[in-house]
């Protein structure tokens, strides 16, 4: 490398400084770059200007373009992703590399005041070649460092990097961010979005391709929105700002709608990683047809549990240990228990008298009443809960799974108590009856009795009268004659009391027997008709 410029390098700058001299417009830096790229002997150059923003460089004049709008996007280029112009800044030394398309380029900061303000960038065909053109271009940085803080090219470019340099920079970092993520986001098997605050899709793996149907740049920077169903779009918004907020998340199901016009359930997770940038990670999966199978679960849960709350008998299901694993409104009101009290929580044995509970398994799986692990029913008690002794009528088996083992002991008990009320009124009433039917026998044969005696015992005193009046007074039989007839008119009086007989009362004799008391029944009989008679005579 020569250390002296060519004539030709030199006449070549010194028409750049007369350029620069006569103004720093956009057209001037761009001439003066073409003549410093005839002083280099390069293919081109391109005139970088460092402003407020720190991750970036912006791109001022190019000898290689005919216009450079430097209003424009592309004139803005990340630092890290042009580690020559990020390390030329950092170094403020002149490099000698090839870039990424495989150009060689001279890499020379534009000092001003001994700290950098730009960065000239110089291409060439060989490495031989630019590192001689080191000593030019080192000159030609100096020239336009002299210009390039006050250059009038500059001030839009100024005006908009103040306005924009904070939302560039927050989204160069989230850019980085999800870069940093990418490998983990596209292999993931579940489905994943990155959203920002306002919803938009940032980035999607391709999981959420397949789930969803559309493809990564057709929702791209669009609204999360317009694939989620208007009744969940605001739970969705209040999640997602949850989650940029690094505040907890739950998880969460959420209705898409799919490119087909299908709708599917995700559940949905957040992933609280990019929150300082502003961004939201959601991992989902398919679940739509685990919650329709949970659905007609649920459905088949809530007809089966009205059926056993329907049902007048109580059921009560017990796990192989006792526990109680079912109670149904009709046991409730046969032990006196609340479901939710009983439940998991108490032992079947403590609803039987002590030992019923193991008399009853005994019977379930002997062959005495039903065999093959079931019972026929039974009349036992249960205790309910205010200790009352209850009767039931059981009816019990042994559930088994598939594989024919024993789960679980079930019971059915019929509340026996009106039952047995009723049974208890029936005899009572049945006793009732029955005596009511005695005492009309016994009055229709003691009517029968009276009317069939009567005749005979008339005889029998008119005979006796008759004798006496036969027989003197002297006669040793007379007092003969006049017992009979004493005691034929005793046999008439009780005839007379059976006849009057209309209630059946006994009194006791020999021997403990029970016999009907005459006098009793044939006086309320006579008070009962004097009484009759009495009113009859008024």
């Amino acid at each position: 490398m020569s250390g002296e410029l060519a004539p030709e390098a030199l006449d070549s700058l010194a028409q750049a400084a007369q350029v620069l001299a006569v103004g720093t417009g956009e057209s001037q830096l761009h001439a003066a770059v073409e003549h410093v790229t005839h002083a280099l002997g390069a293919s081109s150059v391109s005139l970088f200007a460092l402003l407020a923003d720190p991750d970036a460089a912006y791109l001022v004049a190019d000898s290689g373009e005919v216009e450079t709008s430097i209003a424009m996007p592309p004139v803005r280029w990340s630092l890290e992703q042009h580690p020559n112009l990020q390390r030329a800044i950092a170094d403020g030394e002149a490099a000698v590399a090839a870039d990424a398309a495989g150009d060689i380029t001279a890499t020379v900061p534009v000092l001003v005041g001994g700290r950098p303000a730009g960065v000239l960038v110089a291409r060439f065909a060989t490495d031989q070649a630019a590192r001689a053109a080191l000593l030019a271009a080192r000159v030609a940085a100096s020239i336009l460092g002299i210009v390039i803080r006050g250059a009038k090219a500059l001030d839009p470019l100024r005006g908009r990097s103040r306005r924009n340099t904070q939302s560039e920079v927050r989204e160069e970092g989230r850019v980085r961010a999800i870069e940093r993520y990418r490998a983990f986001i596209d292999s993931a098997s579940d489905g994943i979005l990155v959203l920002d605050a306002a919803g938009l899709v940032l980035y999607m793996n391709r999981a959420a391709e397949e789930l969803t149907g559309y493809a990564r740049d057709g929702l791209g920077g669009k609204p999360i929105a317009q694939i989620v169903p208007e009744a969940f779009r605001a739970g969705l918004a209040a999640r997602i700002a949850r989650a940029i907020a690094a505040e907890p998340v739950h998880n969460f199901d959420l209705e898409l709608v799919t490119t087909s016009g299908d709708r599917i359930t995700v559940s949905v997770a957040s992933i609280a990683v990019l929150s300082e940038h502003e961004a939201a990670i959601f991992s989902f999966r398919d679940v739509t047809l685990a919650r329709e199978l949970e659905r007609e679960l649920r459905r088949t849960s809530e007809f089966l549990n009205r059926i056993l709350n329907s049902a007048v008998d109580g059921i009560i299901a017990a796990n192989m240990r006792g526990t109680i694993v079912l109670f149904n409104q009709g046991a409730e009101r046969i032990c006196g228990y609340r479901a939710t009290d009983v439940i998991g929580r108490m032992s079947v044995k403590k609803l039987y008298p002590p030992g019923v509970a193991h008399e009853v398994m005994r019977l379930i799986r002997s062959a005495e009443h039903g065999g093959g692990g079931r019972l026929e029913p039974v009349r036992r008690e249960l205790l309910s809960a205010t200790g009352e002794r209850v009767p039931v009528s059981i009816s019990a088996a042994v559930v088994v799974d598939d594989g024919g083992r024993e789960i679980a002991t079930v019971g059915v008990f019929s509340d026996l108590r009106d039952r047995i009320r009723m049974e208890e009124r029936l005899a009572t009433a049945q006793e009732k009856l029955a005596i009511s039917q005695k005492q009309a026998v016994a009055v229709e044969l003691a009517g029968a009795a009276a009317h069939e005696l009567n005749q005979p015992l008339t005889s029998v005193m008119g005979y006796a009268q008759v004798l006496i009046r036969k027989l003197g007074p002297g006669d040793p039989h007379v007092p003969i004659a006049r017992t009979i007839l004493e005691e034929s008119d005793r046999m008439a009086a009780i005839v007379r009391k059976l006849g009057s007989l209309t209630r059946y009362e006994t009194k006791s004799y020999v021997g403990g027997a029970q016999i009907i008391d005459l006098d009793r029944a044939a006086q309320e009989s006579f008070s009962g008709a004097h009484e009759t008679g009495k009113k009859e005579g008024k």
